[in-house]
């Protein structure tokens, strides 16, 4: 889509201004580089004379600094990018996008949400079909039909093939190897069991097994989440409600291999938060032994006095009580976020209106699920979603 700039980080799309992902600044803050095998490289500074620029024909061409020109002056309305650049380590092609919040985004997400809705009415029937072709006499059926289930069973990414030279050797279903598959008759009392070992996505290794019992689950291309967010917690508590909702997340991040390094100050946060829990539960130990005094001298006592005082500590008492167990609850879901990358998933895989809905009928505030960039990046679903939605 061709644009016009006029100042650093907003662009005017077809007369309506919005911001860009990036602005000029970010062509000469690429200096480093930590692609496996290219550490210590550094980029190239990038000059005008490396930049393409997109813009509307109708447009003021912005000049570009003294004694220079930019490489080439585009007006493609057919694409979204507002300027492109070649690096100099890789030789691959970067982009100036459209910030996350612009509406042309939201267009894209909700398309590719609905395809994904239309997709689930066909689930049945596409299981069904890969499973008959799996028993075809034609070898390239047969391959099709194995890649959907190992696709549809594990969540693996299609794949593509690696250009000659490519130093990181990933690979996807497409692209897997017989080094990449070990086959056991039988391994830890399962019978027929097939398992993985490769490099995924940015590097990320994938190690899992199948058991290949007929015992099939949802298509997972786009959504997964929908159906685990549809419980109902009985708990009144946001704590909790907030643990089930990252736990179902978790879960999808699990599947598609979403992992992570565990952070540096991971022992020494989850060290802050242990000595916070610790701290808490010795003032709710003496809240209950203030408690039990107050009650003994109440006892027998008709002034309201004593009774006022029964009923202070027994508030004290709850409210320790509720603090210690959102403590205990965080601490269980930073342990259990140690080495998952949730936030793939949920910004990606996961229909916000499903998370939007769940948070309405839940009572739970949106920000607790996401942040304030985030609710801007989805406004086009808070603005569309009620509590009643199905995916």
């Amino acid at each position: 889509m061709a644009v016009k700039k006029e100042r650093e980080g907003e662009a005017w799309p077809t007369n309506e201004k919005r911001k860009s992902d990036e602005d000029e600044e970010e062509l000469r803050k690429k200096t480093k580089n930590a692609v496996e095998g290219k550490e210590g490289m550094l980029k190239r500074r990038i000059q005008p004379e490396d930049v393409i620029i997109n813009y509307s024909k109708q447009s003021r061409i912005p000049e570009p600094p003294a004694g220079h020109r930019w490489k080439e002056v585009r007006h493609d309305n057919t694409v979204t990018w507002l300027a492109s650049w070649t690096e100099n380590i890789q030789g691959s092609c970067k982009y100036i996008m459209l910030n996350a919040s612009s509406k042309l985004k939201g267009e894209k997400d909700w398309e590719k949400y609905e395809v994904a809705r239309r997709l689930n009415c066909y689930v049945d029937q596409i299981q069904s079909q890969y499973c008959q072709d799996m028993n075809s006499k034609e070898m390239l059926t047969r391959q099709r039909a194995t890649a959907l289930y190992f696709i549809d069973k594990l969540a693996l990414r299609a794949g593509n093939e690696k250009e000659a030279g490519e130093a990181v050797d990933t690979v996807g279903c497409c692209s897997l190897r017989v080094e990449h598959i070990t086959l056991h008759r039988q391994l830890d009392g399962n019978k027929y069991v097939v398992e993985f070992d490769f490099l995924g996505k940015d590097s990320i290794r994938y190690n899992k097994v199948l058991i290949t019992k007929r015992s099939y689950t949802p298509v997972h291309l786009y959504i997964y989440l929908s159906h685990p967010l549809s419980l109902m917690i009985a708990s009144d508590g946001q704590a909790e409600k907030l643990l089930a909702y990252n736990r179902a997340n978790r879960a999808v991040a699990v599947l598609c291999n979403h992992q992570r390094a565990a952070p540096k100050n991971f022992e020494q946060s989850m060290a802050t938060l242990q000595a916070k829990i610790d701290s808490k539960t010795q003032e709710l130990s003496q809240a209950k032994t203030e408690l039990k005094l107050a009650k003994w001298k109440a006892k027998g006592r008709p002034d309201s006095k004593w009774h006022t005082e029964v009923e202070k500590k027994r508030k004290a008492t709850r409210r320790f009580e509720d603090q210690l167990l959102n403590l205990s609850i965080q601490a269980t879901d930073r342990e259990e976020d140690k080495q998952i990358a949730l936030g793939t998933s949920k910004l990606n895989y996961l229909d916000p209106r499903i998370s939007i809905a769940w948070c309405m009928k839940m009572n739970m505030s949106l920000d607790k699920i996401y942040s304030k960039s985030q609710r801007e990046k989805f406004a086009w679903a808070i603005d569309m979603t009620k509590a009643n939605f199905e995916f």
